[in-house]
């Protein structure tokens, strides 16, 4: 199923007859006698999904890009705006005719605006529009006479052009659409003519909403007042004897919140839970899971046994247990939460949506890849919201998505994924937002994994020069970039820009986690396989070093890393001409090998490398790239 039901194709100078046509087609709403009636497009739909217009000008020269080329892949019809300016606007035509090489010549409609078709003088159909496409995305001299509506003076007009666009895009007859439509108008008429009799009553109503309305709109102002005076006062029980109150943390102050609300709140129980989770998001957000499993499991224990506020505490639960990555409990959750939701609550699609991501997530942890993408579409086609959580939602599970696709592996599908989610984060936030960063970084990493190293390059400069404008220069998602930079530069034989990379995302990951940090410990073990390539073996070993310490810190002696950081000091070794202590470190990596599992199908490869090393001159290829 298309994500979009249209895209729109035109010369910015047509902008007011696209933003008539864009708002007629997305709050069209088929006749009820007419939705589910079969079709050569299948059965009619109730409304259009949502229509694609590009708001931004196109550069002067150069590609489509991926966001617009994404969005005609997903797009199930084209609308051309014709008129002189698009039939002479290279961007229009470049469009045409992608769309006609993914689709074909039949799925293009046409809206006349100004011009005259075939006409010397005043043409307003493209060139891509008038002719057929051919075999090899060629286009052809036959003409392709276009489905044309037509809103010129003296023409269709607009209430026609809107309907017969309809017809097109739905497959439904244009007759049927003009009947209804007709048919539609005179009981709007008859409504108007008998709302005046409605009018008393719809007032004496409306005054008895109002007032149900006041009364609960004072019983959520006792809740607030109560929630800010319990965390007012939670500030105020400081022992000035003891404490400096400009030192007080915020980890402090959300203890005493947590160990207060129960104990002093019981006679509120809607208070506290609300309380409660509200801090126990804030420890998830922070990565401190045990504190917020505490006062999330605290306040599942003050809600009803359904409803969006069960439902919604047992999401942040899940996630929770996803971090922790248990994933038994992550789906027991997750499942407990779908129990929860009332199917007819405004956000029951969204929560659904999350437990399907949920379940996704669990798939993937196994790891179930080809399950997870199963589990992500299901989320997606229940965010069928435009709202702007709805969007976002849509993004993140795209970008989920991709990470499986990524590991399938099925690059193609995963770089579709990264640029949907892409159009959705820059027409939410803008191009220069973290968000927006986080994708570009993502879109750099599934480059990278492909092999498209140039593309990656480029990506990953992108996102590092947006997280330097909007991140502290210590932050770890400024760090992670750089790490994913020195690792593509180094595959494009940059080696010195690859090295300057990684001594910035090795620092960063020191002073914000300490030295023995396993971050620290990666980030020098590729460090130290540029500086063996780029000729330095003692600055490389002296990285290995490092990562040693990390390792033994975080994973201890016996670990499957420890076995590679073996394996690598041994190619390095022999890369400085230090025969005898490469073969040494060569025959300890298998020796930890068997240690860890004596039937390890990689044994075999692993002796007969260590052979090919010992040899002189050495049997393997002792550059990293």
């Amino acid at each position: 199923m298309s994500r979009y039901a249209a895209f729109i194709s035109y010369s910015h100078a047509d902008t007011p007859t696209v933003r008539w046509l864009h708002h007629a087609l997305e709050t069209f709403r088929v006749p009820k006698a007419l939705v589910g009636t079969p079709t050569p497009l299948g059965p009619a739909p109730r409304r259009l999904a949502p229509i694609f217009r590009d708001r931004d000008e196109l550069p002067a020269s150069g590609d489509l890009g991926t966001e617009l080329r994404a969005a005609l892949a997903d797009a199930a019809f084209l609308i051309v705006i014709c008129s002189p300016r698009s039939a002479q606007s290279h961007w229009v035509n470049e469009e045409i005719l992608a769309f006609k090489r993914l689709h074909g010549d039949g799925r293009v409609l046409a809206l006349i605006a100004s011009g005259e078709p075939y006409s010397a003088d005043n043409e307003c159909f493209p060139p891509a529009l008038r002719f057929r496409m051919g075999p090899g995305g060629v286009l052809t001299t036959d003409p392709a006479e276009p489905i044309a509506a037509d809103i010129r003076p003296g023409k269709d007009g607009k209430r026609l052009a809107h309907l017969k666009l309809m017809a097109g895009l739905t497959g439904l007859k244009l007759d049927q659409l003009v009947q209804r439509e007709a048919a539609r108008r005179q009981r709007r008429l008859a409504y108007i003519a008998s709302g005046a009799v409605a009018v008393a009553a719809v007032t004496l109503l409306l005054a008895f909403y109002a007032l149900r309305q006041r009364d609960e709109a004072r019983r959520q102002r006792e809740m607030a007042e109560a929630s800010l005076d319990f965390l007012v006062n939670t500030f105020s029980i400081a022992n000035p004897a003891t404490e400096n109150p400009r030192t007080i943390t915020a980890v402090t102050i959300l203890n005493r919140v947590s160990a207060r609300v129960e104990h002093e709140m019981k006679r509120t129980p809607e208070v506290s839970a609300k309380l409660l989770g509200v801090t126990g998001s804030i420890w998830l957000n922070l990565g401190l899971h045990k504190e917020a499993e505490r006062d999330l499991a605290a306040a599942l224990r003050l809600t009803p046994p359904t409803g969006e506020a069960r439902a919604a505490i047992l999401l942040k639960l899940a996630a929770v247990a996803f971090k922790k990555g248990d994933v038994v409990r992550t789906a027991r959750d997750a499942s407990a939460a779908e129990a929860a939701v009332d199917p007819e609550s405004p956000n029951a699609a969204l929560m659904l949506a999350r437990v399907a991501e949920l379940r996704g997530l669990v798939a993937y942890l196994k790891p179930d890849y080809r399950l997870a993408v199963r589990n992500y579409n299901q989320a997606l086609q229940r965010l069928t919201g435009q709202t702007d959580e709805d969007l976002a939602a849509q993004a993140r599970i795209l970008m989920n998505t991709a990470e499986a696709e990524t590991f399938i592996p099925d690059h193609v599908a995963a770089a579709m994924s990264l640029a949907r989610a892409r159009v959705i984060l820059v027409s939410l936030y803008g191009r220069e937002d973290v968000r927006t960063a986080q994708l570009i970084h993502n879109q750099a990493q599934a480059a990278f994994a492909a092999g498209r190293f140039n593309e990656a390059e480029k990506l990953i400069s992108d996102a590092v020069a947006i997280y330097q404008k909007v991140l502290d220069p210590d932050h770890p998602l400024v760090a992670t970039a750089q790490f994913l930079r020195g690792r593509i530069l180094h595959s494009t034989q940059k080696l010195d820009a690859s090295i300057k990379a990684f001594r910035q995302a090795r620092d960063v990951f020191e002073r914000l986690y300490g030295a023995n940090n396993y971050q620290v410990g990666d980030t020098s073990f590729y460090l130290a396989e540029v500086l063996s390539d780029n000729s330095s073996p003692d600055l490389a070993l002296a990285e290995l070093g490092r990562t040693k310490r990390a390792y033994d810190a975080s994973y201890g002696p016996l670990d499957p890393d420890q076995v590679e950081l073996l394996d690598t000091r041994a190619q390095i070794l022999r890369a400085a001409g230090r025969s005898a202590e490469s073969a040494a470190d060569c025959q300890a990596a298998l020796r930890l090998r068997v240690r860890l599992d004596s039937h390890d199908p990689a044994l075999p490869a692993a002796t007969r490398r260590c052979a090919a090393l010992a040899a002189d001159p050495p049997g393997v290829n002792l550059l990293f790239q």
